[in-house]
């Protein structure tokens, strides 16, 4: 403690001295000599408050710091204190520390907190160390790339390597400051640090070339730099000064640099700079550079170079604006890239000192530059000619340094750009780096129509692109949009040559596999490299000769088979492994070595999304996803039908596609030993369908745009886009199971029965129905919309699919009552019915166990159906039917055959249905139950009609066309299927004697012909046109047979058909040709009478499965004329009729203007007179949907049982 008279004791080991001094200083007795600088026996108290670092009312901490003797110490008064004048000298003086930390002195370099002295005596690192103790140093610690950066930029003026305070003297192997500083950031060279040979290298020394770290023994004779700690030192009363430069300017090496902090644009940079008599900065050397990094590093923004892209055609070059030579870059991440801008910046974040491209129009800050007075840079020896020629392979223009040579290989000889580049060093040379349009040109011209490796790459820890040989960057072709840097793993790059020798550059990851372009000096003799050893096989993995062993895990690549993703699993099985899974950037990379070198274009991996709505990938052998590799834009999903995953051979990223797809090899994985077995197949899982849904077999299906909902119709993409938000899809004919393998003949199988499920129930469709399948992403390649599901079965009609036009690529599924199911591919805007299916649901109840069928018998629209396995003749099975109150099954349409295939026959023998022929019939067969014969489904050569052969059975599921019928021996016990039907059998008339016009259709007494063309016509013009064909008009019908005989008849049409039932006078129903309404057919729900808007339905028309619905006399359709058989009085008729298109129908005859005339006026009589009709009446109404339940929805039975 001191009080308010003690002075300073300033003997020679004391620099500073920090005191406290009492509070009324001010007022005591006080000695004090000067102004700010007191001779050494002032009062110290009194000293401070005079010099106002203390206030005497309340004293304080002070820090007094000797300074040289003054031959003159001035008086003054000030704060409350006068001091005196001395007029002689004085051996020691004091300041007080005005609370800045500075440096000692000016031979010290202020950076930061600390300062750095470099010392050019060479010493061992221990001598070294205790030379900065005795400055109160330490050997410098370097705590981050910004300090390595400045401490880097001063080592152009080292004679020799620098020591730093690095070691690993106390532990082994574990580097310490010799500061006690944490170890937060090292910059070891390549190799570094490893004892090399042996040796005790236990200190660190910086290369003064590059910067970079060495472990060397610690007797090595190096220069060294200290570091301190800012302390309180006086302010110097000389400020150095910048030798060679104006007031203001900045000095470094050979160069004066003027830091202009307002912003400006590139080119009122430029100007400031000149009006200087300086450019704009260019950088010379890592010297220079680390110089700026160190300094930007505590400023923000960008600041403006003297450096600017020039050139279209082959590139651009990147110049200085004082013509020097660029001989070196610092690019940042992802730069150069002039799509950037043409003009270059330094950047201060987040590292400082990188170059980026910037527009030119841009505002930034700039540093301009200019030579420094009196000290000149050295001058280097001119360049050599290049010497003449290159080696054999090897090729160059005359005055090029260096000679190139592409190596173009196939698939199995092409590299990563890490191999293509040792492959390089192995012959003395290095990949390609271009500095110029005119070398571009050159290598583009023997290149063309390939990929190829070029030298150009960035580390993505440190800065942008370099060339691998190590010259600068100063010259780049990017294509549009690159580089991107996908996925941030882009750190490569390659050159596309097309075939008219222009070139892009492309950033790429750099495991693909490429051809690559080596270049070499010339006059360097290229060195032979080794010869590869082939692989060696791994006999641990497996008896297959392909397996391969990595980091002592299994892989094997299949190249020769292209297959789906579900066949790729199973092969996988088959070798006891699973579709590989990819881990990290290591395994990728292993992974790319060997599709890239493959066959095919790519390869099944194991990645799959699981669930119907935004799934989730996952690998399928249970692994973590960790690591993902997407090409750019994917997973996509497109079309919401793509949910595997494959590798593509170049460049390997990944790509999400339909697994049902025939497209790639296959990459399997497994561990040494290891023996994957397929997991035993997925039980029918437990689970309801919602109301509305039919249950079949593991999943629920629904049919939209049925008749009674007619509106519904859609076209594909809306139908895909119902079925997804009801989280299911457009029906998918298969049946793989939720392994997703799939043993091929009883999914087949399968497959048909699903089929025969669907079309069984397209009765209710109004039209063809879409379903899932669609060749939108890849015509002519047909692929299910689930995403999974590979196409096993087709099912195409006659002559389809034909892309018609070139725009048919979805499908439907067509159906009339002949046939049902077959595949068409249509127009995808087209307007169908649709069929959805989703997975059954375990939180849905059971639908109520309501049946109208007896025990054992499955319910089917009208009908009751049992499969009985118990073996009998034809007559006992009957015999057995009739019992129950049925009979052996009839089938009287394709539906209710498709039907029975799917649901009814689940076994693999034949089965007795009730179709037979009498002895006595002579060849004409009959139903047991009545039923007149509307359908038959005869198999191949069938009925052989042989004596012995009367009556039909079913193929079972073990012939290889199962449901198709067969004429056998009554008397061989079969399986037999019994039927007992709510409808009774339809009257068949009998067949008339007399004749039909041509083209006519007889049946019973009369005649029938249909017209179906494409336009159509209105009810009344229908009827006329009827009433104009020999006494004809719109058919009435009275029989179910008689409706099945027009349905069967129309199975070419284009529209529905006009019948001749309407409304009378009293708004009843009544037939056009006056007989009785005894029996009607109308749809569900019809008729009603009206549609939208109040507009009446006063007309009929008949469905294509022969159902009936009321609808505006003015909707244009088909129609169906009758009149009654012709019989002959022994003069030839003379009445013809012009066919129509398609069998079975007549064009429209040629009818003259007079019959027009009359046609129009029939209608307008009819129209305003019979029917009463206002003209404010007359318009086309819409079609009013109602929602109506198919028969047998929730029956239980139908979830089936699939064989195993």
């Amino acid at each position: 403690a001191i009080n308010c008279g003690t002075r300073p004791n300033l003997d020679h080991s004391v620099d500073r001295l920090t005191v406290h001094c009492p509070a009324g200083c001010a007022e005591e007795f006080y000695s004090v000599y000067g102004t700010m600088t007191y001779r050494g026996d002032s009062t110290i108290c009194a000293a401070a408050i005079h010099a106002g670092v203390l206030l005497s009312e309340m004293g304080g901490d002070c820090t007094v710091l000797k300074a040289p003797g003054q031959d003159f110490y001035s008086g003054s008064t000030r704060n409350g204190i006068t001091s005196r004048q001395y007029s002689a000298s004085y051996h020691v003086s004091y300041q007080f520390a005005d609370g800045e930390l500075r440096c000692s002195g000016n031979d010290w370099y202020e950076f930061g907190e600390f300062c750095y002295k470099p010392f050019t005596e060479k010493r061992t690192w221990h001598e070294a160390q205790s030379a900065c103790r005795r400055h109160g140093a330490e050997l410098v610690s370097i705590m981050s790339l910004t300090e390595q950066s400045w401490l880097q930029s001063y080592l152009y003026l080292a004679t020799s390597d620098v020591w730093i305070g690095l070691n690993d003297l106390e532990f082994q192997g574990f580097f310490t400051w010799s500061d006690k500083h944490e170890v937060k950031f090292t910059y070891w060279a390549p190799g570094e640090p490893n004892n090399h040979l042996g040796f005790k290298e236990d200190c660190v020394e910086m290369y003064h070339q590059t910067g970079r770290w060495n472990d060397v023994t610690c007797t090595d004779l190096n220069t060294y730099i200290c570091k301190m700690p800012k302390g309180h030192y006086p302010l110097p009363s000389i400020k150095p000064t910048v030798y060679g430069c104006l007031q203001g300017w900045d000095a470094f090496e050979y160069s004066c640099y003027w830091f202009e902090e307002a912003a400006m644009t590139r080119a009122e940079a430029k100007a400031f700079c000149e009006s200087k008599s300086s450019t704009l900065l260019h950088i010379m050397d890592v010297y220079e550079q680390a110089h700026f990094t160190a300094f930007l590093s505590s400023y923000t923004g960008n600041w403006w170079m003297g450096l600017r892209a020039k050139g279209e055609l082959g590139g651009v070059d990147y110049q200085w604006d004082n013509g020097a030579a660029l001989l070196y870059t610092h690019w940042d991440r992802d730069y150069p890239d002039d799509s950037k801008g043409d003009c270059v910046t330094m950047t201060t974040k987040p590292i400082a000192g990188f170059w980026r491209n910037q527009d030119c129009e841009d505002s930034h800050p700039f540093i301009c530059e200019s030579p420094r007075d009196g000290i000149s840079p050295p001058t280097h020896a001119p360049t050599p000619p290049p010497v003449p020629g290159c080696a054999d392979g090897w090729s160059g223009k005359t005055h090029f340094r260096q000679c190139y040579r592409l190596f173009s290989v196939d698939y199995s000889g092409k590299k990563s750009w890490t191999a293509a580049r040792e492959d390089c060093l192995s012959r003395g040379a290095d990949l390609v780096s271009i500095h110029n349009v005119e070398e571009e040109i050159f290598i583009a011209e023997y290149t063309k129509g390939k990929r190829q490796w070029i030298g150009l790459t960035q580390d993505p820890t440190s800065g942008g692109y370099h060339w691998s040989d190590g010259s600068p960057v100063t010259h780049t072709n990017w294509a549009d949009g690159e580089p991107n840097d996908h996925g941030g793993r882009e750190n490569c790059v390659e050159m596309i040559s097309t075939e008219n020798s222009t070139t892009f550059w492309n950033d790429l990851t750099c495991d693909a596999h490429l051809d690559w372009v080596c270049m070499i000096a010339k006059g360097k003799t290229p060195l032979i490299p080794p010869i590869t050893p082939p692989p060696v096989p791994a006999h641990d993995c497996g008896d297959n000769p392909g397996w391969r062993k990595n980091n002592n895990i299994c892989y094997y690549y299949n190249d020769t088979d292209i297959v789906d993703f579900h066949t790729a699993l199973s092969r996988c099985y088959a070798e006891k492994a699973r579709l590989v899974s990819i881990l990290d950037q290591q395994e990728q990379t292993f992974v790319v070595s060997m599709v890239g070198t493959g066959k095919i274009d790519a390869a099944w991996i194991g990645l799959r999304m699981f669930g119907v709505v935004e799934g989730e990938y996952l690998w399928v052998d249970g692994s973590p996803v960790t690591y993902v590799h997407w090409a750019p834009g994917e997973p996509n999903n497109a079309d919401g039908e793509e949910q595997c995953v494959q590798m593509l051979r170049t460049p390997g990223t990944w790509n999400d596609v339909n697994c049902g797809r025939d497209i790639a090899g296959y990459m399997c994985k497994k561990l040494p030993g290891d023996h994957h077995t397929p997991p035993p197949p997925t039980p029918p899982w437990e689970g309801n369908c919602p109301e509305g849904w039919l249950r079949f077999h593991n999943k629920c299906y629904i049919i939209k745009g049925t008749h009674a909902n007619y509106e519904e119709r859609a076209n594909w993409t809306y139908a895909r886009d119902w079925c997804d938000r009801h989280k299911g899809y457009l029906a998918v004919i298969d049946d793989i199971n939720e392994n997703g393998k799939c043993a091929m003949k009883s999914s087949l199988l399968h497959t048909f029965i699903i089929s025969k499920f669907v079309a069984s129930y397209l009765r209710d469709a109004s039209h063809a129905a879409w379903i899932g399948l669609s060749d939108r992403l890849h015509e002519g390649k047909f692929a299910w919309n689930d995403g999974v599901s590979p196409v096993l079965f087709t099912n195409w009609a006659d002559k389809e699919p034909n892309n018609n036009n070139g725009e048919e690529h979805c499908v439907s599924m067509t159906h009339s009552h002949l046939v049902a199911g077959r595949w068409n591919d249509e127009n995808c805007d087209e307007r169908r019915s649709w069929v959805c299916y989703k997975k059954k649901s375990s939180s849905l109840p059971p639908p109520p166990l309501v049946s109208p069928c007896h025990s054992g018998y499955v319910s089917w629209y009208k009908n009751c159906y049992k499969l009985v396995t118990e073996p009998k003749p034809w007559d006992e099975a009957q015999a057995t039917c009739v019992k129950e109150g049925g009979n052996l099954a009839s089938v009287d349409m394709s539906y209710e055959q498709a039907f029975i295939s799917a649901v009814l026959q689940q076994d693999k023998h034949d089965t007795w249905i009730g179709l037979r022929r009498k002895e006595e019939d002579e060849g004409t067969y009959r139903w047991s139950d009545g039923w007149p014969v509307f359908y038959t489904h005869w198999g191949p050569g069938e009925p052989t009609n042989h004596k012995e052969e009367g009556c039909v059975s079913m193929h079972g599921r073990s012939h290889f066309i199962q449901g198709t019928w067969n004429d056998t021996d009554c008397k061989v016990a079969k399986p037999y299927l019994c039927k007992i039907s709510h409808e009774p059998p339809p009257p068949t008339p009998p067949p008339g004697d007399g004749e039909c016009l041509p083209f006519w259709q007889p049946y019973g007494s009369h005649c029938y012909i249909i017209y179906n063309e494409k336009e159509g016509r209105s009810w009344p013009e229908a009827r006329h046109y009827c009433q104009m064909i020999s006494g004809s008009d719109l058919a009435s019908v009275h029989s179910r047979a008689e409706v099945e005989f027009l349905t069967n008849t129309n199975n070419t049409g284009n529209h529905y058909l006009w019948i001749g039932l309407t409304r009378d006078a009293s708004y009843g129903w009544a037939w056009t040709d006056l007989t009785a309404l005894g029996f009607t057919n109308w749809a569900q729900s019809e008729p009603n009478g009206g549609g939208h808007d109040g507009n009446r339905e006063d007309c009929v028309e008949m469905y294509k499965d022969g159902k009936w619905n009321d609808n505006s006399c003015y909707e244009k359709r088909g129609f169906v004329c009758k009149r009654r058989q012709h019989y002959s009085t022994g003069h030839s008729s003379t009445t013809t009729v012009s066919p129509i298109h398609h069998a079975g129908s007549v064009a429209g005859g040629v009818i003259g203007a007079l019959v027009a005339v009359l046609l129009i006026l029939a209608v307008l009589y009819y129209i305003f007179r019979v029917k009463g009709v206002k003209l404010s009446s007359i318009s086309l109404p819409s079609r009013r949907t109602n929602h109506v339940d198919v028969p047998a929805f929730n029956n239980p039975n139908f979830a089936g049982e699939s064989d195993t």
